[in-house]
């Protein structure tokens, strides 16, 4: 299996490794080649002008998992909610030239430890993570609500607990969780 991740620093960093952080625990619990093209920093405008080389010009995987948002919502940056929608709307529409709708799983954005976080909110979080949603469901994309799944559990805070540790970034805790809600999508998709 291929996997083609794309996004923000959410899908990009590293935490303890040399490859990103995300790929590393997906392949402790998934046979499969990982692509990984998210660029840290990057808005849902920067993702869709930059399909041709993050998305269209890499290998055909098996899925296109995107997170994207995360920079969108920052309040030193934000890109307004219709602006959001408009480029998540382009975003969809230009990769389903190339993976069909089952082929495809949204991220919605992370949520924040509102304590160490203060350019971000969960209110904004909830917002943004509706479009994607909406856009989702508009395509027939699948999605991960990373954001209410975060908030679920009970180790919530200690997700962030990492090298960055500014409540928005993941530790390892954070990663391990994000593969095993990719890993069972994926899974329940294919059944």
């Amino acid at each position: 299996m291929k996997l083609l991740l794309t996004g923000d620093s959410i899908i990009a960093r590293s935490e303890n490794h040399s490859i990103p952080e995300l790929n590393f625990q997906l392949q402790k619990i998934l046979s499969c080649d990982i692509y990984n093209t998210a660029i840290s920093g990057i808005n849902s405008g920067g993702l869709a002008l930059s399909l041709p080389s993050l998305v269209f010009n890499q290998p055909k995987c098996n899925y296109l998992i995107i997170l994207v948002g995360t920079n969108d919502l920052a309040t030193h940056k934000q890109v307004s909610l219709r602006q959001f929608e408009k480029n998540l709307d382009l975003i969809a529409s230009s990769i389903i030239w190339l993976y069909y709708p089952e082929k495809v799983i949204f991220i919605t954005p992370p949520a924040v430890d509102k304590n160490k976080q203060r350019v971000r909110s969960n209110r904004l979080v909830m917002e943004y993570s509706n479009i994607v949603k909406k856009v989702a469901s508009e395509y027939k994309f699948s999605v991960i609500d990373l954001a209410s799944k975060m908030q679920e559990n009970i180790n919530f805070p200690e997700i962030f607990n990492g090298k960055k540790n500014d409540g928005l970034h993941f530790g390892v805790n954070g990663y391990k969780l994000l593969a095993n809600l990719i890993v069972k999508k994926i899974n329940q998709i294919s059944n």
